[in-house]
């Protein structure tokens, strides 16, 4: 295998300063503080009724409800509904957006949630319990509790498929607190993305839980919790950039856990406890940590117990100790075709961001002639916005497409309300990227691109938020740098690309991603369905830190992981209640020569494939 150096990463919540996100006035972003709703933002009102109102017509819309600078008092939890106004299913698609983080706050009044025992949270994000609560975000907001809430929880959230919080603090200034962000109320949360956000106080950080569907967490900062950072009761978790400042164990975990470039700063107190804990016979991977002020870095325990010191198991490795942990894995590996598990270590690159432009200088689909309510063909209309010489273009609601549109010109960014586009797959494909002045193109929250997205150029594209049921690459697409965030789609083919992703989410019965010649670094991968998961050929790389399938048709359709003369590093897991899980794990050929690893004749995951160098 080949280790390439990465650098200093980012380590910790990097929340931008940036106050200035706005939208152009439309039918599908609510203002909360505009009528109907009349939210005050002063801090001193109670803005209770008008945020539950304007979270009622929220629910199930494909529509942004946007939260302008100002402190929003709230007395009782602002609930969301799994029905749409009308009583039917919501199925999600709602998305709360604030002004910026620094200036949005929602608080909680003091005193309201004073009992432990029976908590309640400032904001319940709904969710059946099953795996159809949809594209929900919650960005660049701030959850303080106040003071006098010991039984409160600042954010309750789910979503499927996709769904973020991303630019978020929660804050409990009084440290008694409950719980910050709480990701494992209900079964079956996730896949989702927490990104950028920082917890402070509370008695833990994170509560993540039950073993689907996959939560992925990256550049997370966690201060002065009481009881542990975060806690991981049996869910498929990948973690980057963690940084935790804290006299109790920044993770306790018996999931599955990936656990990649992160730091643990064990305060006064800390030194005679662990950073991290992986018990209840837990799956851990770590790479790059670093601990400071413990006992040791990381410790396997039976079960968790608070009420005594924290023991030793004999069997933890001299390499656990720290302060700095190069590799770690709890279970062995999967060998075939190579003599030791190293990871890949591909250069790691962060997402790009792009700073928000006044909404006046967008251009809004809907003033060039596209019909939102998704009635009428569109396309002529987003062409037309596309050629505006606009830099960001605005697609609110649900937009028909019958003709391929090509982003080229000006265009920058385009963003959605959280619709769908072309829902009937009648343009084949539905986007064309070609070149033009920018070299980012940004595409961020559209629940669907049906007719997929086709790239026709070596720019740098950035997806986020969205699904597109098919990405496809022309022969001048090669060399190009793609980064996907928050992404579910059907497949993958990259064809001497570079990709980095993070939590993304492939349901597909057959090939989900194909990597030809190319590089593909994936943080938090979940999949669905039976074919294989990763196809790496022609000398391609691909390393997975994090994931799972959700093995539910089809385990017997093909290997998990086939493997052409190429590199392959995968912490990877699965779970299937079909009976019909994986029958092989590993189909590799090197040199002519193939092998088969079926189910059972190894360890399980995680997997290497290649010769060690």
């Amino acid at each position: 295998m080949i280790a390439v150096a990465r650098g200093q990463p980012p380590i910790g919540a990097t929340i931008s300063p940036a106050t200035n996100i706005a939208f152009p006035k439309s039918p599908w972003v609510l203002n909360v503080k505009a009528p109907p709703y009349n939210a005050i933002g002063d801090g001193i009102a109670d803005d209770t009724p008008a945020i539950q109102r304007a979270i009622n017509e929220l629910m199930g819309q494909h529509k942004i409800l946007y939260f302008p600078a100002g402190t929003y008092l709230i007395s009782k939890t602002i609930r969301w509904t799994n029905k749409k106004s009308d009583g039917s299913n919501a199925w999600g698609f709602s998305w709360i957006q604030g002004q910026g983080a620094s200036c949005t706050k929602i608080q909680l009044k003091d005193g309201v949630f004073t009992d432990p025992a029976n908590p309640n949270s400032m904001m319940w994000c709904g969710g059946f319990g099953s795996a159809d609560w949809f594209h929900n975000h919650i960005e660049d907001l701030t959850f303080d509790v106040g003071e006098s809430n010991p039984g409160a929880i600042g954010l309750q959230f789910y979503s499927n498929n996709y769904g973020a919080v991303r630019n978020v603090r929660i804050l409990d200034r009084s440290k008694s607190a409950v719980i910050g962000l709480h990701l494992g109320y209900a079964d079956m949360n996730g896949p989702l993305l927490v990104k950028n956000c920082e917890v402070i106080g509370f008695r833990t950080g994170i509560h993540t839980g039950h073993s689907v569907n996959g939560q992925t967490l990256e550049h997370v900062t966690l201060r002065q919790q009481a009881d542990s950072g975060i806690s991981n009761e049996g869910q498929a978790l990948t973690i980057r950039g963690l940084l935790s400042e804290n006299r109790v164990p920044a993770l306790r975990t018996y999931g599955t856990t990936a656990l990649i470039e992160s730091k643990c700063v064990g305060l006064d107190g800390a030194e005679h406890a662990p950073a991290i804990i992986n018990y209840n016979g837990g799956r851990i991977y770590v790479q790059d940590l670093e601990s400071v002020g413990y006992r040791r870095a990381l410790a396997s325990l039976g079960t968790p117990d608070q009420s005594v010191a924290f023991r030793m198991a004999p069997s933890d490795q001299p390499e656990t100790l720290g302060p700095r942990v190069s590799e770690y894995c709890s279970t062995a590996p999967t060998l075939l075709g190579a003599d030791a598990m190293h990871p890949l270590r591909l250069p790691i690159r962060e997402t790009p961001e792009l700073a928000w432009e006044s909404p006046e200088s967008w251009a809004n689909a809907v003033d060039y002639g596209a019909d939102p309510s998704g009635s009428q063909d569109s396309s002529d209309a987003i062409q037309r916005a596309m050629d505006s010489g606009a830099k960001t273009v605005f697609l609110p609601g649900f937009m028909a497409v019958k003709k391929t549109v090509v982003i080229r010109g000006n265009v920058e960014r385009i963003v959605g309300s959280g619709g769908w586009v072309d829902y009937n797959s009648e343009a084949s494909p539905t986007f064309r990227i070609v070149d033009g002045k920018p070299q980012t193109v940004f595409f961020e929250h559209l629940s669907s691109v049906n007719g997929g997205i086709e790239i026709d150029t070596a720019r740098t594209i950035v997806l986020k938020s969205m699904g597109a049921h098919r990405l496809r690459f022309t022969e001048r697409a090669r060399g190009l740098k793609l980064f996907l965030e928050d992404v579910t789609t059907l497949d993958v083919q990259l064809n001497r690309q570079e990709l980095w992703a993070r939590q993304l989410n492939i349901e597909n019965e057959g090939t989900h991603l194909t990597n030809t010649s190319s590089k593909a670094w994936i943080l938090g991968y979940k999949t669905e369905r039976g074919g294989t998961l990763v196809k790496t050929t022609g000398g391609g790389q691909t390393e997975v830190l994090g994931g799972f399938s959700y093995t539910t048709t089809a385990g017997k359709l093909a290997p998990m992981f086939v493997t052409a003369d190429s590199n392959v590093f995968a912490y990877f897991g699965e779970v299937c209640y079909s009976g019909d899980p994986f029958e092989f794990l590993i189909d590799d050929t090197r040199d002519g020569n193939r092998a088969l690893l079926r189910r059972g004749e190894g360890d399980t995951l995680p997997y290497v494939s290649g010769p060690s160098k």
